[in-house]
């Protein structure tokens, strides 16, 4: 007897940004998938998360064909742009040093007005053809061969449909993974954060600051940039939305910032101690708010027996680098592959594995370049360190195979996972030797030290950046030991330790601790 058909090849739980985007991938790439994809609002919001990175920015640009939207739309992002203060919180914005961009990046991103974004993406998708519902409420989802079964609220009427496949983007709701018992705290990383939209802001781009100010970018724009006033344990963010709001906020260690700056007025209090931001902030008008008292979680499954997890239904780390949209990118790169190939009746069992433990891979390779890390972000001199490696090993690494789309061969994602133990352990490894330094310098009464009057090329680090997307594994490994030396070599001389001579101490004596006496 044949199998009945379900009433739908793909269900998708959630159209905000995860669900809409993978909706308008698979109508442009399978178009013979019969998608409905349910969302309980029926307006779209203000939402944080408005920074874009290369890597999710080439997904929208190559996969999804969003070019002309975005630059039509939306803000060109003109890299991040970090400012440093004294231990009062009382300097002057042109006094404090800086590390930022003189020009737009090679590789583009966006800051991305969320509401307007999400509701371009519900009307495109149905324009491609997705059934794409909205005021709909997902009551249960029962997972079942050959199909699953979801039951919905919709204009007043339950009913249930049946799928044969399933995507949970419902974000911090986790629909599916709640249900399955999948979500897990990350205890290790304790951070809250709260946010705002604020209109009428002094521009930092305009006359209110001084022509040196302005010389020292070449005249390029800060306003574009994603602007971050970094302190010990914590950082306060303005990012700039299209049509003049500006999204500003604050993301703390929780041993740092008071929980009071979950309130919009304990928010307003915290930002008004800090004169940087005082100076933006005068005359603004606020809008709105919003807040989240603790931010890191993980999944222990994101792919499971057609069913899938996208976004924050999955995992959320941390927003200083803006990993969120990443996680979506390869989330919904996979989710759209495996739909495919099981709607053309492939055994997927072992691409589903690699995709799983690919993505648990990335959130733990995410969790070191935050955990017990907030303690140097106030300091130019060490944050500055940190801010080279990090960069410098995102273009090299992830940034290089999504370009290349390695993370989809099978082959490359074994080679992946088979050097994860030892990538994670470098991780940890440089994180201990910031933390280190940091402590030493500390020590020294020098945390400050070099916190007015500085700036650095925000990407002076990264020479290979039009290179990247084009290169092979070897110079992929030999910029991965430049970068690393030059850290450990910064390092090192803040410690007060000799360098040394690398062919000595090489990267893989670093990370498995050998011949490190006296060195760490």
């Amino acid at each position: 007897m044949p199998m009945q058909r379900p009433d739908h090849d793909v269900v998708i739980l959630g159209a905000g940004l995860a669900g809409s985007l993978l909706a308008r991938q698979l109508r442009l790439q399978r178009p013979d998938l019969r998608l409905l994809a349910l969302e309980r609002s029926t307006t779209t919001d203000f939402k944080v998360g408005e920074a874009t990175v290369e890597l999710f920015t080439n997904y929208m640009l190559r996969k999804l064909g969003m070019s002309t939207y975005l630059y039509e739309h939306q803000l060109p992002k003109n890299g991040l742009r970090f400012f440093f203060d004294q231990p009062g919180n009382d300097t002057s914005l042109p006094q404090m040093s800086e590390i930022g961009s003189v020009s737009l990046p090679f590789h583009p991103s966006f800051q991305l007005d969320r509401a307007a974004l999400e509701r371009w993406l519900r009307d495109s998708s149905r324009a491609l053809g997705a059934d794409l519902r909205e005021g709909v409420k997902v009551l249960d989802v029962e997972l079942g061969d050959p199909h699953h079964r979801v039951t919905l609220l919709e204009e007043g009427r339950e009913r249930t449909v049946t799928t044969r496949q399933i995507v949970d983007a419902t974000g911090r709701a986790s629909i599916l993974a709640k249900k399955l018992d999948l979500r897990r705290p990350t205890p290790e990383h304790k951070c809250l954060a709260s946010w705002a939209r604020v209109a009428n802001l002094v521009d930092i781009d305009g006359p209110a600051f001084p022509p040196e100010f302005h010389a020292r970018v070449r005249h390029t724009s800060r306003r574009l940039s994603t602007v971050h006033f970094v302190h010990r344990g914590y950082w306060i963010w303005f990012i700039p939305l299209k049509g003049g709001l500006t999204s500003v906020g604050v993301v703390g260690d929780v041993r740092h910032v008071p929980r009071d700056v979950l309130s919009p007025d304990g928010l307003r209090r915290f930002l008004a101690t800090h004169r940087g931001c005082r100076e933006l902030l005068a005359g603004g008008s606020w809008v709105d708010f919003g807040a989240y008292g603790q931010l890191a979680y993980r999944t222990t499954q994101w792919f499971g027996d057609r069913w899938h997890l996208t976004g924050e239904a999955g995992a959320f780390s941390d927003p200083f680098y803006s990993p969120g949209s990443d996680f979506i990118t390869l989330a919904n790169d996979f989710s759209a592959d495996l739909c495919a190939r099981v709607h053309d009746g492939e055994d997927v069992a072992e691409r589903r594995k690699l995709f799983d433990g690919y993505m648990q891979y990335r959130y733990a390779a995410n969790i070191p370049l935050y955990s017990n890390q907030y303690e140097l972000f106030g300091s130019f001199e060490l944050l500055s360190i940190k801010w080279n490696f990090d960069v410098a090993s995102y273009y090299n690494l992830w940034v290089e195979s999504f370009l290349q789309d390695k993370h989809l061969d099978l082959a490359a994602v074994r080679h992946e996972l088979r050097q994860q133990p030892f990538v994670l352990r470098a991780l940890e490894r440089m994180g201990a030797l910031f933390a280190e330094t940091e402590r030493a310098v500390t020590a020294r009464g020098e945390y400050h030290k070099k916190n007015s009057g500085m700036f650095a090329e925000g990407l002076g680090d990264v020479m290979f950046t039009r290179d990247v997307g084009r290169r092979g594994m070897q110079d992929v490994d030999g910029e991965s030991l430049r970068i690393f030396a030059k850290a450990r070599a910064r390092c090192f001389q803040l410690l007060g330790r000799p360098v040394g001579d690398d062919s000595k101490l090489d990267f893989r004596d670093f990370v498995t601790g050998r011949a490190l006496a006296g060195a760490m």
